[in-house]
Parts: C-alpha cells; sequence; structure tokens
C-alpha cells in the first residue's frame, strides 16, 4: 500500500469505516493498480508521456467501480466551512457522494453497491486537504504571437498545467484551426489535459497592430463577418483586442451574443465603463489601459508619451485611483457582473528587473483589492506562455500573489475554483467538489487556508475521476 496514502495517525471514526469496509472485502490494493501507472500499458501516447492511470474503468460504465477518499478535510469551493472526516464517492469521473464519517457509516455499504462493481477502491486521506481542481483563465497553450504554434510545446504546456492541479483552462486567444483542434484532441482523450475553453484569433483594429494572431476589421460588416467566421469554426467565446473603438466592440458583443457565445476583452480604444455598458462579457488584466479612465490634464501626458496601449507603468503612474472615472468603472463592472482576471503574474515579471517602476507595484495590488472589495468577481489567471511564466507553477503563484493583494485564502480558493466555473457557464459541472459534479479535484498534504503557498504542495490530482500524479 503507498505510504503517501497512510497516516501516522488515524482519527478513531476513520479506522471504524476503514476496518468495515475490509470486512466486507472492498479494498482494492494499490499493488493492484500499480501496472496502470506503467506507462508502457498506457493506451495513448499523451498517457505514455503523462504517466496517468485509470483507477477507473471509464470504457464500460458497468464495470466503473467506486474509488472512496476516506479522512480528509474537504474545502469544497462553496462558502462552507472545511468538512473534517471527509468522505467522497467517486464513479467514473463523476463525484457520487460527499459526506463525513459518521453520517457515511451507517449508508457505506448501501453507497458502495450502487453500481454492480467487483472491485471498490478505498484511499486513506488522514491528513490531507481536499480542494477542487484549479482553472488558469488566461492560458495561451496554442501559442499567440503569429506562427508561433507548435504541438510538441501545446502538450507540454498542457502536462505541466494538468500535474499542477489546474483541471480547467480559459485559451484567450490563438490561431484558430489549432486551438480549437487542440481542445478537440484533449476531450476526445487523445491528449491528457485540462478541459479547455477557447478564443480563436484576436479581432483587432488597424490602428494598433500587434505580433499576435490577429483579424484586423475596419468596420462593422468586417467585424460580425469574422465574428460568424469563428462561430461557424467552433470556437468557445470572441476575444476583442486594443484597437477597437467602441461601435466596434458594440457590433462584435451583438453578432457574438447572436451565436450563443460569450466575448472578452484587453481594451484600449474602448474603456472598461463603455466595454461593460455594450455587454461584454469578461475583461483582462487588472490594469484597465485606457486614456479615457485618466484625467484630461493626464490624458495629455499620456499622449505626448506615444499614446502606447503597452505602457502599463506610464498609465499606471498616472492614473488616481480615487478618482469618479476609477469608481464608476468598478460600479459599472458589479453592475453588469463582469469578471476580471487581474494577471498579476505579468505584472511582477514586467516590473521584476524594472528600477524605475518597481514603485507601482503596490499600486497594482491596491487596484486588485479595490475591485475585489467593491465586488468585482476576481478570476485566477496567468498569461502563459508570456515573460517566460511557467504553466501550473505560474497558477500557484498567481494565488499568491491575490493573497499579497489582501484577499484571504479561503476567497482565493473561490477565485481559482468556482469562480472560474460561473464565468465560464459551467458551475453546475465543475468548480467544487459536490455530488453530482465531475470528479476534478486535488489532494494536498498542507493546508491551504493556513498559508495559499499549500496549493503546491500536491499529493494527488484528481481530473474527471482519472488520478494523474
Amino acid at each position: 500500500m503507498r505510504k503517501r496514502f497512510v497516516s501516522a495517525t488515524i482519527h478513531n471514526e476513520v479506522l471504524l469505516l476503514w476496518l468495515f469496509l475490509l470486512s466486507i472485502s472492498l479494498l482494492a490494493t494499490f499493488q493492484e493498480t500499480e501496472g496502470l501507472r506503467d506507462p508502457s500499458k498506457a493506451t495513448t501516447d499523451a498517457d505514455k508521456e503523462f504517466h496517468i492511470h485509470y483507477r477507473n474503468n471509464h470504457n464500460n460504465s458497468q464495470e466503473k467501480r467506486n474509488v472512496i477518499l476516506v479522512g480528509a478535510t474537504l474545502i469544497d469551493g462553496t462558502k462552507t466551512p472545511p468538512r473534517h472526516n471527509s468522505i467522497i464517492v467517486i464513479n467514473g469521473n463523476m463525484i457520487t457522494n460527499v459526506s463525513d464519517t459518521t453520517k457515511y457509516f451507517s449508508q457505506a455499504k448501501n453507497i458502495v453497491h450502487l453500481h454492480n462493481t467487483t472491485k471498490n477502491l478505498v484511499l486513506n486521506l488522514t491528513g490531507k486537504y481536499a480542494i477542487p481542481g484549479l482553472f488558469d483563465m488566461h492560458a495561451h497553450v496554442a501559442g499567440v504571437l503569429k506562427n508561433s504554434y507548435n504541438e510538441t510545446k501545446s502538450k507540454n504546456y498542457l502536462r505541466m498545467l494538468l500535474i499542477n492541479g489546474v483541471t480547467t483552462i480559459r485559451n484567450p486567444g490563438g490561431p484558430s484551426t489549432e486551438s480549437i483542434e487542440l481542445r478537440e484532441k484533449v476531450s476526445s482523450g487523445e491528449l491528457a489535459g485540462p478541459k479547455i475553453f477557447t478564443a480563436g484569433r484576436l479581432i483587432n483594429g488597424p490602428q494598433i497592430p500587434v505580433p499576435f494572431v490577429e483579424k484586423q476589421v475596419r468596420t462593422e460588416q468586417d467585424i460580425r463577418e469574422e465574428v460568424r467566421k469563428q462561430a461557424s469554426d467552433g470556437v468557445d467565446f470572441i476575444k476583442l483586442y486594443v484597437g477597437l473603438h467602441p461601435d466596434l466592440v458594440r457590433a462584435a458583443v451583438n453578432e457574438a451574443h447572436v451565436h450563443g457565445l460569450k466575448v472578452i476583452g484587453h481594451l484600449y480604444l474602448t474603456s472598461w465603463t463603455d466595454a461593460a455598458n455594450l455587454g461584454i462579457d469578461a475583461l483582462t488584466h487588472v490594469v484597465p489601459l485606457s486614456p479615457f479612465l485618466l484625467t484630461e490634464d493626464k490624458q495629455r501626458i499620456f499622449y505626448e508619451a506615444g499614446d502606447d496601449p503597452f505602457n502599463h507603468f506610464l498609465w499606471l503612474s498616472l492614473v488616481d485611483l480615487n478618482t469618479t472615472k476609477i469608481k464608476e468603472m468598478i460600479s459599472t463592472l458589479v453592475k453588469h457582473n463582469i469578471p476580471v482576471d487581474p494577471t498579476l503574474d505579468i505584472y511582477e515579471a514586467m516590473l521584476k528587473d524594472d528600477m524605475k517602476d518597481k514603485y507601482l507595484w503596490p499600486k497594482v495590488l491596491k487596484l486588485t483589492k479595490m475591485m475585489y472589495d467593491d465586488g468585482v468577481k476576481i478570476l485566477s489567471g496567468t498569461d502563459i506562455p508570456n515573460f517566460g511564466l511557467l504553466p501550473g507553477q505560474s497558477l500557484h503563484h498567481e494565488l499568491e500573489l491575490l493573497r499579497e493583494a489582501g484577499i484571504n485564502s479561503s476567497d482565493i480558493i473561490r477565485i481559482a475554483t468556482v469562480n472560474g466555473a460561473q464565468a465560464l457557464g459551467i458551475s453546475d459541472k465543475v468548480g467544487t467538489v459536490q455530488a453530482g459534479k465531475e470528479a476534478n479535484m486535488i489532494v494536498l498534504t498542507s493546508n491551504p487556508l493556513v498559508n495559499i503557498s499549500n496549493t503546491k504542495k500536491i499529493e494527488e490530482v484528481i481530473n474527471e475521476g482519472n488520478f494523474v500524479r
């Protein structure tokens, strides 16, 4: 039996349940599953590469068995307090029961016989902590620079995300065909990785050309045609970029909504306030760089310095966070329920060797906390692989930076899980550890509520019922 699932001490009620399950011959040994960890016995190249083993037989519903996780402290992603000595029952890719040892003991025999299984696997997680699988809502896994797509790199990104507990991602822009193909390969099982929700190429205006995969549009007809094309291609949402004026943003949002697609934006010529009022569904990066959010005197300074949509730190140095414009922007985001992924990772990376602007870092954190305190839905996102950010690891660091901004650990876990699910419209399926949800979770060796850095202390990752590491 694997030592990592055995605690030095076992609470009495957990031990009683353990012995009970043993007495009815439901305990499957880990030795029986060792072969499934052997990459040589994997059925696909992706399984060989990731060493993913399937303790549940997911090919035949009649052969699915229960995996029973016993004794962990469950932080389920809802607002309920942590559940100590929890019982989590997984069948196939679904969570079928969540309880605790006291409530579970009397019904354990019935629960484990809900399906005609020949084996049941019981894992003792006493002293461990279970949280939902994490979301990276800004993960360019197909590359975003022009001609940068590399399937080998993308497969590696997916691997790194998954082994770090990221089970769902939003890809906010990349080559349309390749991004969609990557999503489909993961969905079909050809590639192992987190579930992908993807945009296609960025939609931008010709005034501000960028080195990224983009389609430049000039008229409302142009942008509507591009939205229709991407909808036909099969994207999950539309990504608007810095060179679009409000009339084009409005046209894109209206057309996308006709096709049932959400719209996210990294904007400049349209302010966040205007974008929210125009119906955009999400915004990216916590610095809402737009000259229209500056006072008139500061706007003149910004324009004279070059009118650069990527001059984050000049804008930060000029903006007064206490002005009516900023307060109105935040209240408008709240009014329209517009989520924001701050991507604090990239601002820290940009400031790392920038001695001139380093003093602005507290202002980045302050703006993040202002949005959070006023009720803006914050999401966890990184902007990988830009600025050399490592997939998976950077998401955990993003959580640390959110804590540095003053957000409590319990809410950070919700930011990194259920908030992402809500923003994607899939909170009925994932985002929390509850009966009826997909079995996506992480087993940790230390309490993330005490220190959010403990999300990096991963014992196991479970993705759609499959054990990843």
